[in-house]
């Protein structure tokens, strides 16, 4: 798996694209005037700018100056594409090299056996990378974050969560590569994570609280691809390594300044170390036509197919064996898109249609076929020193490694506000709920969590930042667990403090 993975970031590292310089075209647009055509052969180093494209979101580094929308590069990415709308790019202007060293404590609390609660100690050493690199029109990143946690005395402590190994690792890898030239754009794209735990609630990463510390530079379910394109892990499960890699292609062509046809393929799987739990890999594809109505407004109509195979064998609590191996479901969807976006402000997205969702069952499993309404929405809004984004899913997911397919509803919001120079605060929050598929003479099984994570950073020095952050989440389970082991319920909190090194002085 690892030897897979690393294969295929050295392939999005080398692979090398022409690109052109873009200038964000404010000007009105008449709509009584011809539409111009793309310039086939630009010179200058400049092209007429096409209305859409892909670039990251707006990134909040260790830098403390106040956020400044004139410094940013504006976003161009479609509503038919994998990635959402954002608020633009500041990366894109220049060149980073910022690694980061981060040393926590974390105080934690778990429901055990009995109704009582078990107070831990948590350790974590871990460090993280935001790399941006552009030259002759290239642009290529990579973020990554990951660490060792030591548990100190949860090992012990037969909480719900079983016997825990005393210390393990967490890897969050994100690596992207960028082309452009007239009217084509493309966009490579490689997210790899290993984690002991579902990755929405930041289970062994150190829980919400820490995490939201790195939410700026890693990004949030808000800034990453869509729902479709990944495997999901919004059900928690006891505390079992698992590896997920998506990878993600997408081209577009600009037919004009105000139109755009965009495809984009992925392929994903989530793979855990031990049995019991059901593996899966998916493959995906979505293709639209996007059309600018206005600088600002747009809309765009799209169509996706998806196929999600199961391996692995779920052992239920009671001793009830279901196979994966041979189950696969596929769905279709076709969409209204409507997107309205001001650079360096307000990013804002919906896309709503009808679902088709078909179960192909083996091992005892049935046929059969359902109707739903997926949705998928997202909202960014930033001022100089504050800012909030939110977004909604609702659709076909894998399962979490829980269910062999589940209708999912996920909701994540953020939020970050800068005080002083010296002084910043965050929160995020998620909820999600899972209901497995509706096969016949089954009746459905539900899980849904939340969770909350807060921050509170205080720079001192250059490099050096001190955060205090506190955690919260949990998990409403079904009465019977479909795997080997399944998150209990109850209340879990984390309090902690941690203290980051960074190379980049601050502005």
């Amino acid at each position: 798996m690892t030897n897979w993975t690393l294969v295929a970031v050295l392939v999005l590292c080398t692979t090398a694209a022409f690109a052109q310089d873009q200038k964000q075209d404010t000007s009105p647009i008449d709509p009584n005037a011809p539409l111009q055509p793309l310039d086939t052969a630009p010179t200058g180093g400049n092209a007429n700018k096409p209305p859409v494209g892909a670039v990251r979101g707006v990134e909040m580094p260790f830098d403390t100056q106040s956020y400044d929308p004139a410094q940013v590069t504006p976003d161009t990415n479609t509503l038919a594409g994998a990635e959402p709308f954002t608020l633009g790019s500041l990366q894109h202007t220049r060149n980073t090299f910022d690694p980061t060293i981060t040393v926590s404590q974390i105080g934690q609390t778990t429901p055990g056996k009995g109704g009582q609660t078990v107070l831990t100690g948590v350790s974590v050493a871990s460090a993280s990378l935001n790399f941006n690199r552009n030259w002759s029109g290239y642009h290529f990143s990579t973020v990554y974050n990951g660490g060792e946690t030591f548990n100190l005395g949860y090992g012990a402590a037969s909480g719900f969560f079983g016997q825990t190994a005393p210390h393990y690792q967490y890897h969050d890898l994100t690596v992207t590569q960028e082309a452009a030239w007239a009217r084509w754009h493309v966009l490579l794209r490689d997210d790899f994570t290993a984690t002991p735990g579902a990755a929405f609630t930041s289970q062994g990463m150190g829980g919400p609280g820490l995490t939201s510390q790195f939410s700026s530079l890693l990004g949030t379910s808000l800034n990453s691809f869509g729902q479709q394109f990944q495997p999901a892990e919004t059900i928690n499960t006891s505390e079992v390594m698992r590896y997920r890699n998506s990878i993600l292609g997408q081209a577009e062509y600009s037919f004009s300044r105000r139109s755009a046809f965009t495809f984009s393929g992925s392929y994903g799987l989530l793979n855990f170390a031990t049995t019991g739990f059901f593996n899966s890999t998916m493959v995906g594809g979505q293709a639209g036509y996007d059309y600018l109505l206005d600088p600002s407004d747009s809309f765009a109509i799209l169509a996706s197919y998806g196929r999600i195979s199961y391996t692995g064998t779920g052992i239920s609590s009671t001793g009830t064996s279901t196979i994966g191996t041979g189950n696969s479901v596929q769905d279709y969807v076709g969409a209204l898109a409507y997107g309205r976006k001001i650079t360096g402000r307000l990013a804002f997205q919906v896309a709503a249609g009808p679902q088709e969702i078909q179960f192909t069952g083996a091992g005892g499993v049935g046929d059969f076929h359902t109707l739903f309404v997926s949705i998928n929405s997202a909202l960014t809004y930033e001022r100089r020193r504050s800012g909030l984004a939110f977004s909604y899913t609702r659709g076909l997911t894998g399962g979490s490694g829980v269910f062999l397919g589940a209708t999912s509803n996920t909701f994540s919001a953020s939020a970050h506000h800068q005080f002083t120079r010296s002084l910043t605060g965050g929160i995020n929050a998620g909820y999600a709920m899972n209901d497995s598929l509706p096969q016949a003479g089954v009746a459905t099984t539900k899980f849904d969590n939340w969770f909350v994570g807060a921050n509170l950073g205080r720079r001192v020095g250059q490099h050096v930042q001190v955060n205090f952050n506190y955690g919260a989440t949990e998990q409403n389970n079904p009465a019977t667990c479909l795997v080997a082991s399944c998150g209990g319920t109850g209340l879990q909190q984390t309090v902690g403090l941690s203290i980051n090194w960074h190379l980049r002085p601050a502005g």
